[in-house]
């Protein structure tokens, strides 16, 4: 199920105790989902968005879900210098672990008798209502690939030439001279 809320640009979501049994996932953007996230990016277009996405059970006391994602995508935006539209690939990887929000009390995880500090735990992502929202990690994915500001093949950025300020020693020196 592809929904599109205030919230975020793409929404997919798997429940956690699916995502602990394993999956394996292709998310690929519709037409009117990537002119959302173009939009929403500032992008010129975004012209083909692919995510594979696998997900597995975290060896250990509590029950983790892992996800493993790489993105491919295709992009049309302003070089950051000309101004120019140009279009170029681009591509990235996430890799987070999530845990159940109901799992965790106070930023303390038990595990029956024990309690774990999510410190403890590299820091996962806690995930509320037992749904795990892949269409966010991919964006968040794309947001790590995309650079907003990239160049056009060939452009090179000049600094304008500016005419300097003669320097003060230099204006009196000047002023030395024609005394």
């Amino acid at each position: 199920m592809d929904t599109q809320d205030d919230k975020g640009l793409w929404e997919h979501k798997v429940r956690f105790d699916t995502a602990l049994r394993g999956l394996k996932l292709e998310l690929t953007a519709d037409e009117e989902r990537r002119a959302v996230i173009a939009q929403g990016f500032g992008m010129v277009s975004l012209d083909a968005l692919t995510a594979h996405v696998e997900t597995r059970p975290v060896s250990g006391p509590v029950p983790m879900v892992h996800i493993k994602l790489s993105l491919d995508g295709n992009v049309t935006q302003e070089c950051g210098v000309s101004l120019e539209p140009f279009s170029h690939g681009l591509s990235g990887d996430l890799e987070i672990d999530c845990i159940e929000k109901a799992r965790v009390t106070n930023q303390v995880v038990e595990v029956g008798e024990h309690e774990l500090r999510l410190n403890d735990l590299d820091e996962p992502d806690v995930i509320s209502n037992g749904q795990i929202d892949l269409g966010q990690y991919v964006i968040e994915a794309l947001g790590e690939a995309y650079d907003p500001f990239a160049r056009k093949p060939g452009v090179v950025f000049e600094e304008p030439e500016v005419e300097r300020e003669p320097s003060p020693f230099a204006v009196l020196a000047k002023l030395k001279r024609e005394e």
